[in-house]
């Protein structure tokens, strides 16, 4: 939830009624046990109150005896001070002129620990009079990063987010998931000092809205039980009647809240956990919550490449979708204000320092892309350390919010093309990295440094081959735009359909590429097999002399020599 959207609220009051998490986010746990690499994946989307909203992509160094430091909220003048020595740390910034701290978004260490913070949570009135926010404390704008500067361990950096809370308060009521490579947290901030943090269990997943989510916890319980809990927390739902129990056991979530839940919040849980479970077999309940669902299990091991698909849905194909007339208003999880989405893809046996995957999509999930980094990087490419806040074709923001602006102008014309070229090129990667990873782990096991340099060379040439791909699809859709644009009413739109590298998509295909110096024709081969494709040629010529039109010439840009993606999908 961003200070501006708070004020914005204040502004609009008695005209319209905005919760504070009208304008946030939605997040997906999945355990260890039930991942289809056993990973931990934490994943968050970070959604705005507007379209062109700046996010970049760095990596904070580690600094050595450096005493007298503080991180600073800009907005507020909050600070918390730092030790003499912090860790490196990637984190995913706001451009400058957002002017409302830095807004660190996730954070992956250099011990392992990967934070995604946060998606914002509202509680009840009477809540939130007893335990009323302090201003200024601490916000989101700088949670992610105060904490995996100077934490080794998911435990470690839940104690000192609670040891933040307790000491200096908070402003904003929060949800924060925290893992390494041997468990993971999630702590709910409820109001200025009230918390709750449970260790999350391995084998469950949960998908969810600006909602709490904690269900019932033993007043009771210890650390060593898996919960970690304020001073006060239910004597405070006691003394205010709140108190939602099960014998002994309170629900915290239903106690916070006044036992509700929107369905702005809830919709979300609900179409996210029928990618993931049976609950696909039943239809949405207007205002029924759907509570616990950290306790679900899945219907099967659960993929990042599912995850990413529930960061794109608007509840197609359900009685909620959004081009359904009633529906426009829902609350989608693909929605076009998103800025970022990160997967943050945690690896038990990797080095610590190099044991998760970032996966990272700037703009909005829909008609982007997420494009792996290996978590040991020391850099990032120069195009995600643009600032700015007016659209640049260097940035990579801007690269591929562009993409998606046009695809959403209309969805029935331009949208599938680029969600078919984007869903393939998450396949290469993902494929591309578990290839990869024998390689880093040989890169670290000559040393850090050997490590740290290749997966730093390898992000940034990732990472600049799918701007180079970016660039391509936006000039091809760009141009299919211009030509339905005044057309004449007898003439028929054009659909949009992508072109695709030849090279890499034949190549995961398990065909042999040879590149042709005297025409500039590439010859691709599987068994008795072959397809040769000559640039501006409409024509493949198979290897019996059988000539295949194609529904668009081949053509080279960049380096890359292109064919439709119709007939690659037939490779």
């Amino acid at each position: 939830m961003k200070k501006s959207l708070r004020v914005l609220s204040v502004t609009l009051a008695g005209a319209m009624l905005l919760s504070t998490s009208a304008l946030a986010c939605t997040g997906v746990y999945v355990g260890k046990d039930v991942s289809d690499q056993g990973t931990y994946l934490i994943a968050r989307s970070e959604d705005q109150g507007q379209g062109d909203y700046n996010k970049m992509f760095q990596v904070q160094p580690r600094v050595e005896n450096v005493p007298g430091r503080f991180i600073t909220d800009t907005a507020t003048g909050f600070q918390i001070p730092l030790p003499a020595t912090t860790y490196k740390y990637t984190y995913v910034p706001d451009y400058t002129r957002g002017d409302d701290g830095m807004y660190p978004g996730s954070c992956t260490n250099e011990y392992g620990v990967s934070i995604t913070a946060t998606v914002s949570t509202s509680t009840c009135e009477a809540w939130e009079a007893e335990d009323p926010f302090v201003e200024p404390g601490l916000r989101e704008a700088i949670l992610a990063a105060s904490v995996a500067a100077v934490s080794t361990t998911a435990r470690e950096a839940v104690d000192v987010l609670l040891g933040y809370v307790d000491e200096y308060g908070s402003e904003e009521g929060n949800t924060v998931m925290i893992t390494d490579q041997d468990e993971a947290w999630i702590v709910e901030i409820y109001g200025g000092h009230q918390y709750c943090a449970m260790k999350m269990p391995d084998d469950k997943v949960a998908v969810f809205g600006n909602h709490n989510m904690i269900g019932l916890v033993d007043p009771k319980a210890t650390p060593e039980d898996g919960y970690i809990y304020s001073d006060g927390l239910f004597d405070t739902i006691d003394k205010l009647g709140l108190a939602v129990k099960e014998g002994e056991l309170y629900h915290l979530a239903k106690s916070v809240t006044n036992n509700t839940r929107e369905d702005y919040n809830n919709m979300r849980n609900w179409a996210g956990m029928t990618i993931l479970d049976s609950m696909k077999e039943a239809g949405y309940v207007i205002s029924e919550p759907y509570y616990d669902n950290t306790q679900v299990l899945p219907d099967e091991k659960v993929s990042v490449l599912t995850v990413m698909d529930i960061y794109r849905n608007r509840y197609e194909g359900t009685p909620l979708d959004v081009t359904l007339p009633g529906n426009e208003e829902n609350r989608v999880i693909g929605t076009e204000r998103s800025s970022q989405i990160h997967i943050l893809q945690t690896f038990p046996d990797w080095p610590a320092e190099c044991s998760s995957i970032d996966w990272l999509a700037l703009g909005n999930t829909e008609h982007s892309v997420f494009i792996p980094f290996f978590s040991g990087i020391t850099d990032t490419a120069p195009a995600y350390h643009l600032d700015g806040d007016t659209y640049n074709p260097d940035g990579a923001f801007w690269k591929f919010k562009s993409i998606c602006t046009i695809a959403e102008q209309n969805r029935s014309l331009y949208s599938q093309g680029v969600k078919d070229f984007w869903k393939l090129q998450e396949e290469l990667m993902y494929q591309e990295m578990l290839d990869a990873a024998p390689a880093m782990l040989a890169k670290y096991s000559e040393s850090r440094a050997a490590g740290d340099a290749y997966v730093t060379q390898l992000g940034i040439d990732m990472a600049e081959r799918e701007m180079l791909l970016a660039d391509n699809l936006y000039a091809k859709l760009l141009t299919t735009m211009m030509h339905n644009t005044g057309l004449s009413s007898s003439k028929t739109p054009t659909t949009f359909l992508s072109d695709v590298p030849l090279r890499q998509v034949a190549e995961s295909r398990g065909y042999t590429v040879t590149w042709n110096k005297a025409d500039g024709s590439t010859t691709i081969a599987k068994g008795d097999v072959t397809y040769t494709f000559t640039p501006e040629s409409y024509e493949c010529v198979t290897g019996t002399g059988e000539t295949i039109e194609l529904t668009h010439y081949c053509y080279v840009r960049d380096g890359f020599t292109y064919i439709p993606m119709d007939f690659a999908k037939t490779l």
